[in-house]
């Protein structure tokens, strides 16, 4: 009865452990990274041009698509 049990113990550690490996793992496929989501230009005169470069990048392991730009 006490080796039922201890087994039992041992295999539903092994597992647990091997749930927790896979949940812990980082999602695959294309992933945008922004570092600067927000920029403040101040105070623009109008008709004065101003810019202001945003760097995406592409931190998953596939190509990453972007289809559309929407600006606010």
């Amino acid at each position: 009865m006490k080796k039922t049990i201890v087994i039992a113990a041992m295999v539903a550690a092994v597992l647990a452990s091997g749930v927790l490996t896979l949940s812990a793992q980082e999602p695959q496929g294309p992933r945008i990274g922004i570092p600067q989501e927000r920029f403040d230009l101040g105070k623009v005169v109008q008709g004065e041009k101003v810019e202001h470069v945003f760097e995406i990048r592409n931190e998953g392991d596939e190509p990453l698509v972007i289809e559309r730009i929407k600006t606010s």
